[in-house]
């Protein structure tokens, strides 16, 4: 999974997702895996940036740095959005905080995506990340 430099190669959303589900699965199966960061070089046409994933804590922490000094791109902000969102356990935050659950909101006219966007609003874009 690993380069020889430690870290990841993930060319492309697809590529970056799929690393992240790797990363998260072998951390829940092996501890000493889960207390180390990992290191994912995304690339995206000419863009690359160096994304850490810290999965020592939960939920999952992550870092972005582009390597021309670039803010993060909307289609890794998605990708890193959805996957915390989905895998580390961010929607059950969110409804918590919310004070309603999932069928809650199934039930209503405001759909799982809009729960999503919302909370991706606060999360990711009013954010400086």
């Amino acid at each position: 999974m690993h380069d020889e430099m430690g870290y990841i190669v993930a060319k492309g959303p697809e590529e970056l997702t799929k690393a992240l589900n790797e990363i998260l699965e072998t951390s829940q199966k092996d501890s000493q895996f889960k207390a180390s960061p990992h290191f994912v070089l995304y690339e995206l046409g000419h863009q690359k940036s160096m994304i850490k994933m810290d999965t020592s804590e939960w939920p999952v922490i992550f870092w972005h740095y582009d390597l021309l000094g670039r803010p993060a791109t909307t289609t890794v902000k998605d990708v890193l959005a959805r996957f915390s969102w989905e895998k580390c356990g961010e929607k059950e935050w969110y409804f918590k905080e919310k004070g309603v659950t999932e069928q809650d909101v199934m039930n209503s006219e405001y759909s799982l995506e809009d729960a999503f966007l919302d909370w991706k609003k606060c999360i990711f874009d009013e954010k400086n990340h």
